[in-house]
């Protein structure tokens, strides 16, 4: 499998450091960024093109949400959907994981689960699968 990169959007810098730590780990995964909320994710996003994103629903500016709705409209008005996009929660409701996928979102994840599930969800995401 070729190396898959990555963005990490997430408010918690312990969260992000711990993710980022533990996914370059894994030798097929390369993170290429990070940001610590919405409006910097969005730029880093249209900049970096990585191959998947992993969104925190919770971001304090612009929600992963609105996120993930405003870079698709970005994709569709440049015409590059390469970037796949993983909604990364706590939040276990009906609600949020439809919203996630009405904005847009590829796949969505839970937080409180292994860094190898975290792994194997992103590999599914970046070959299409949900």
């Amino acid at each position: 499998m070729s190396e898959i990169s990555i963005v990490l959007i997430e408010d918690h810098d312990l969260t992000r450091m711990g993710l980022k730590a533990a996914l370059q780990s894994n030798s097929t995964l390369r993170v290429v960024g990070e940001a610590p909320n919405g409006t910097k994710g969005l730029k880093l996003l249209e900049t970096a093109k990585p191959d998947v994103a992993v969104v925190d629903i919770g971001l304090p500016d612009i929600d992963g949400i609105e996120l993930t709705r405003r870079f698709r409209q970005y994709q569709t008005e440049t015409n590059d959907s390469s970037t796949k996009i993983l909604v990364l929660t706590m939040d276990h409701s009906e609600d949020a994981v439809l919203a996630a996928f009405a904005a847009g979102a590829d796949s969505y994840y839970m937080k409180d689960t292994s860094i190898d599930k975290l792994t194997e969800a992103i590999q599914a995401t970046h070959t299409g699968n949900s």
